[in-house]
C-alpha cells in the first residue's frame, strides 16, 4: 500500500490518495516512523503537485516537518523549484521550518536564493527575516550564496528587505566580503550594484587583497578600465590619462602576492596534517610502550613460589641483560611519544615555528626506531633454540633494511636542506 501511495505522490493523484486513506487511515503515521528516505510530502513539493501537498497536509500537517536522506524539508524543495504556491500551503502550516536546515546547514532561505527565485525569497524573507541571517558553512551569508551563484536579481531585493551594513559586510571564514567575491568571479553588475549600496571596496580579505585587487587580477586593461568607470569609489579620483597605467600595475602586481600565498597556504596545511598526524602516532606508541611496560614479554609471576614475588617479571630474571636493553628502549620510545604529544597540545604557535614541527618529527623516528628495537628484543628472547638462527637471520635483514630505510629518507632532507640553501644563496648573490 506504501507503494502505492508512492505512485499517488509522483503523479498528485489526490482521489488515489483519499481512497488509500480510508483502507488504512494510519498509512500516513507508519510513513512518518518508517525507513524511508523521503515522503510523498516530498515527492509532491518537487514536483509541484499543489493539490496533494494540500490534502496530505490537511490530513497530517506534522509531515511538513520531516526530513529526507539529505535533511531537507518540502518546503527546502518547494524553495528549488519556485513553487510559490506550494511554498505558502506549506509556510501556513509550520512558518518556523524556515528555520530547519538541511546537511550543509541551508535553510529554505539559503535554497531559494541560490536558485534566484526572487518571488519565493521574498516571501520566505518576509515571513521569518531572521532566518536569513543565519550563517552556513565556511562563514558564509545568503548574500554569499547570490553572489557565488550570480544571482543579482536575488541579491537586490534582500539588501533592501534586510538593510543592515553589518551584515552586508559580513566575511566569511576567508575573509571575503560579497564584493571580493563579486570581484573573483568577474561579475560587473554585481559589483556596481554592491558599491553603489555603499558597499566597502578597500577592505581586505586573510589574502590581503581588496575587492579592486581580485578584480586587476586576469583582466586586461581595457575591462578593467570600464569597471572602474563603473564604480567611482574606487577610481573617481584618477584622471583617465593615469587609469590606463593604474589597470596596467593592478593586473601585474597583484600576481605575485598570490603565488606567494598559494605556497604559504600548502605549506600551512602540510603543518596541519603533520601535527594531526603525528598526534595519532604518538598516542598509539605511548599506548603500545605503556601497556608493554605492565604486561612484558613471557608474562609475570602469578603467585609467591620458589622466592618469586607475584607481579614480579618473568624475563627480567631469566635474561636480566635482555630485560635491561628491552626496559631501556621501551622507556625511551614512552617518553619521546609522550613529549610529542606535550609539544603539540602545549599551545604554543607551532604553525609560525616550522622548525618545532622538524624537531616533532626527529623525535617521532627516535619514537618509532626504539619501539621496533623493543618489539625485536622480545622476539629474540623468547624464540627456541631450534628457531633461533632463522629468526636472528630475519631480524638482521629486518635491521638492515630498516637502517637502509632510515638513512634513504635522512639523505632526502639533507638534499632539500641543500637545495634551499643553494637557492637562498643564489638569490642573495642575484641581488643588486
Amino acid at each position: 500500500m506504501e507503494s502505492e501511495l508512492y505512485e499517488a505522490a509522483m503523479k498528485g493523484d489526490v482521489p488515489s490518495l483519499l481512497e488509500l486513506l480510508k483502507k488504512d487511515k494510519l498509512l500516513l503515521d507508519r510513513i512518518m516512523i518508517g525507513n524511508h528516505t523521503e515522503t510523498p510530502l516530498h515527492i509532491a513539493a518537487m514536483l509541484g503537485h499543489l493539490e496533494f501537498v494540500e490534502e496530505v497536509l490537511a490530513q497530517k500537517p506534522e509531515l511538513v516537518r520531516e526530513q529526507d536522506s539529505q535533511s531537507l524539508t518540502p518546503l527546502h524543495l518547494a524553495a528549488a523549484k519556485g513553487y510559490l504556491n506550494i511554498v505558502v500551503s506549506l509556510l501556513r502550516v509550520r512558518p518556523e521550518i524556515c528555520f530547519v536546515c538541511d546537511k550543509y546547514g541551508r535553510n529554505p532561505l539559503h535554497v531559494a536564493a541560490m536558485k534566484g527565485h526572487v518571488d519565493v525569497l521574498e516571501l520566505l524573507v518576509r515571513a521569518r527575516p531572521v532566518a536569513a541571517r543565519s550563517v552556513i558553512e565556511h562563514g558564509q551569508t545568503i548574500l554569499h550564496l547570490c553572489v557565488k551563484h550570480n544571482k543579482v536579481e536575488a541579491l537586490k531585493p534582500l539588501m533592501d528587505i534586510l538593510d543592515d551594513d553589518q551584515f552586508i559586510n559580513l566575511r566569511d571564514e576567508y575573509g571575503n566580503m560579497i564584493l571580493h567575491l563579486a570581484a573573483a568571479n568577474r561579475q560587473t553588475k554585481t559589483i556596481v550594484f554592491l558599491t553603489n549600496k555603499g558597499v566597502d571596496p578597500n577592505i581586505t580579505n586573510l589574502r590581503g587583497f581588496t575587492a579592486q585587487g581580485l578584480l586587476a587580477q586576469g583582466q586586461n586593461t581595457e575591462i578593467a578600465i570600464e569597471i572602474m568607470d563603473s564604480v567611482p569609489q574606487t577610481s573617481g579620483n584618477l584622471d583617465p590619462s593615469r587609469r590606463t597605467g593604474y589597470a596596467n600595475n593592478m593586473a601585474t602586481s597583484f600576481h605575485p602576492p598570490v603565488v606567494e600565498e598559494d605556497k604559504r597556504e600548502t605549506k600551512r596545511k602540510w603543518q596541519h596534517n603533520m601535527h594531526k598526524t603525528l598526534m595519532v602516532v604518538a598516542i598509539l606508541l605511548a599506548t603500545m610502550a605503556f601497556q608493554t611496560s605492565i604486561t612484558p614479554p613471557g608474562g609475570l609471576w602469578q603467585e609467591d613460589k620458589n622466592n618469586h614475588t607475584a607481579g614480579e617479571s618473568i624475563m627480567a630474571e631469566n635474561y636480566p641483560t635482555s630485560y635491561k636493553i628491552f626496559i631501556t628502549c621501551n622507556t625511551i620510545s614512552f617518553v619521546a611519544s609522550l613529549s610529542i604529544i606535550l609539544v603539540l597540545i602545549s599551545g604554543l604557535p607551532l604553525k609560525r615555528l616550522r622548525i618545532t614541527t622538524w624537531i616533532v618529527m626527529l623525535t617521532m623516528w627516535v619514537a618509532v626506531t626504539f619501539m621496533a628495537v623493543t618489539y625485536a628484543i622480545s622476539i629474540l628472547v623468547f624464540t627456541p633454540l631450534t628457531e633461533f638462527q632463522n629468526t636472528e637471520k630475519i631480524i638482521g635483514y629486518a635491521v638492515l633494511a630498516w637502517g637502509g630505510l632510515m638513512a634513504l629518507i635522512f639523505l632526502c632532507h639533507v638534499v632539500r636542506l641543500i637545495v634551499k640553501l643553494v637557492r637562498k644563496v643564489l638569490k642573495f648573490v642575484r641581488k643588486p
